[in-house]
């Protein structure tokens, strides 16, 4: 950069001194033809020549960092070069001296970022609209009153002469014909019924779950110690349900529809207890169960209530 300044500033210099130069010579011809004549020669003593000047040695070209900084909105960012011009002096003459002067200056100029104003419409607030009704006046109903309920038969209590042997709530409808006995008995539950062993009557009542009739019966034990226990062809019985076992296991395998109502039995053996047992004067019998349930077999196997506890 500075040697390519520096050059035309020489050649500059140089065609000035030409002119000059120049314009010298034609004063001299022309006094020579219009001036004074010469009369005397006068011979001057020699002088010494002006030293030659020498010129400083072009530096090397220097990369300027262009930094700019980008400021919103219209800031300009001006950077000065970092450099400096050197002009040679020459000494005193009637040449013409010229002194470049020169600043380059870089100038970064930014556009404006736009930023489209943000409108807010709001809609015109509607005029309100004014219904006119008219209501006529209607008839008044007069609420009709419900009819009164009907009357609900309270249950009378009945003197016995005897008392049963469990307190429930509601109480059987009927007294007993005579005192409870209490005996010996057993317990096993099936997958759909029970069964209960009565010592003293020497019988086994069967009680089924499904809403068929008869709701319950009553067999014989003639169960003998001897006997075998099981049958082992029926070894079909699904996980965790067992085979009945001695008069149970005598009744449900020599009657099919009892064996079909009541399914398996859900322990390996019967659960003794003792036995509460009371008639009433209707003919239902009353027994109790090892988990404290009170059963009520209505006649005929018609029916069977539980009367306390919970059952099975």
């Amino acid at each position: 950069m500075r040697q390519r300044m520096f050059f035309p500033v020489v050649v500059m210099m140089l065609a000035a001194v030409s002119v000059v130069l120049a314009a010298c010579g034609a004063d001299q011809n022309l006094a020579a033809r219009t001036g004074p004549r010469l009369v005397q020669d006068v011979t001057l003593a020699p002088t010494t020549p002006a030293p030659t000047r020498l010129l400083s040695p072009t530096p090397s070209p220097v990369i300027i960092p262009v930094t700019s900084e980008i400021i919103s909105p219209l800031e300009i960012v001006t950077i000065e070069a970092d450099f400096e011009l050197i002009t040679p002096t020459l000494p005193p003459s009637k040449t013409m001296t010229l002194t470049p002067s020169m600043t380059p200056t870089l100038t970064v100029t930014v556009p404006p970022t736009i930023t489209p104003p943000f409108t807010l419409t709001i809609p015109p607030t509607p005029s309100p609209i004014v219904i006119q009704a008219v209501i006529y006046p209607t008839a008044v109903l007069q609420q009709q009153q419900p009819p009164p309920p009907a009357p609900v038969a309270q249950p009378i209590a009945v003197a016995c002469s005897s008392s049963w042997f469990f307190v429930s709530n509601p109480a059987p409808p009927t007294c007993p014909t005579n005192l409870a006995s209490e005996t010996t008995g057993a317990f096993q539950q099936f997958q759909n019924g029970a069964m209960f062993w009565v010592e003293n009557q020497d019988a086994i009542y069967v009680l089924y779950t499904s809403a068929s009739l008869p709701r319950w019966e009553v067999f014989n034990d003639t169960f003998e110690d001897g006997m075998p226990e099981i049958d082992p062809s029926y070894a079909n019985n699904p996980a965790y349900t067992y085979q009945p076992r001695r008069g149970f296991g005598l009744i449900w395998r020599n009657n099919q529809s009892a064996r079909e109502r009541l399914g398996w039995a859900l322990s390996d053996w019967e659960f003794g207890y003792p036995a509460h047992v009371q008639v009433g004067d209707v003919g239902t019998v009353f027994l109790n169960s090892p988990r404290g349930g009170i059963y009520g077999l209505e006649p005929g196997g018609a029916d069977w209530k539980q009367y306390d506890t919970p059952g099975f």
